[in-house]
């Protein structure tokens, strides 16, 4: 097993001299070539190193051994979007979740490609998804809230990010995001409030600088 890939695993050592757990799957592939998870861990090392292409032909060959590995969709589902190949990517992340629903973050790696392709209602499917299997996921959260504003849907934009921010006080992208969605349905007080809080922790912020002075010189 390991002399198909022979190449690549030598340019994997250089990029980690020392590495114990590269190492570690190499000792344990040498006894045991066909062990499911210590070939799941190479490939997850090649995309560790950016050895992307050497990633996909550890889980394709992973797919062909074991065609119900739902793991191997995974990780070759986020190879793929790393990729740029997103159509690859939800073909494989979709293949992922029909096998084995409880693998959550498939859900949200899809409704990234999905949303990245334009498809946003899909993406919108996905993260109420992840929602359902994480309900403190903060990304699904955020998620939720960029797709809504695109819809210019302001007030569901802030009943996400207001959830958001019950878990995460301090994020400050969804304070601006939150500080927008009250200036466009005319909630100034708010706005200006969510504004300072967003300044107290980071005052170098020139987006909500610029924004409270533009809202305070129209007051």
């Amino acid at each position: 097993m390991l002399e198909k890939y022979a190449q690549e695993i030598e340019r994997l050592k250089e990029l980690s001299p020392g590495e114990a757990m590269v190492d570690d799957i190499l000792h344990n592939l040498q006894d045991h070539p066909g062990h499911l998870s210590t070939r799941l861990s190479l490939g997850n090392a090649f995309y560790t190193y950016c050895m992307l292409d050497a990633a996909v032909d550890v889980f394709r060959d992973i797919i062909k051994d074991h065609p119900d590995a739902a793991l191997a969709y995974y990780h070759l589902g986020t190879t793929y979007y790393r990729m740029g190949q997103l159509k690859n990517a939800i073909t494989m992340l979709e293949k992922c979740s029909g096998l084995n629903q409880n693998i959550a973050m498939a859900q949200y790696w899809l409704g990234v490609a999905y949303y990245h392709r334009g498809e946003k209602a899909r993406a919108q499917k996905c993260f109420l998804e992840l929602l359902k299997k994480c309900p403190e996921s903060r990304m699904a959260y955020y998620h939720l809230a960029i797709i809504a504003l695109a819809k210019s849907d302001h007030k569901k934009s802030i009943l996400y990010l207001e959830k958001l921010l019950q878990i995460d006080k301090e994020d400050t992208a969804a304070l601006f995001h939150l500080a927008t969605a009250y200036m466009n349905t005319h909630q100034t007080t708010n706005a200006l409030a969510t504004l300072k809080r967003l300044l107290d922790l980071d005052p170098k912020d020139s987006r909500a600088r610029s924004l409270m002075d533009l809202m305070q010189s129209s007051v």
